[in-house]
């Protein structure tokens, strides 16, 4: 699956995937979310989840190196991000 492909499904079905499939890599806090960031096929995905921590709020893959930049200080990501998109 691509991240387009996965971009296409419905939101309950792209936190199913992660969660069943993905691979946990980190997580950070932003405002009223914590944010955990997942290796999922070849691509990553973040799940905001909401300050109560049961219900997720936003479900998203990064495509491109500026989504990767709030980790890029606390952990090493392989980048298979083609540059030519952004």
């Amino acid at each position: 699956m691509s991240a387009e492909e996965f971009n296409q499904l419905p939101p309950h079905l792209q936190a199913a995937s992660v969660l069943e499939e993905g691979h946990y890599l980190h997580h950070r806090i932003r405002g009223w979310c914590k944010i955990d960031l997942y290796w999922l096929h070849n691509f990553y995905v973040e799940l905001w989840f909401l300050y109560d921590l049961k219900s997720i709020g936003l479900v998203r893959a990064l495509t491109n190196y500026t989504s990767l930049d709030p980790y890029a200080e606390t952990i090493k990501l392989k980048l298979a991000i083609n540059k030519e998109k952004e």
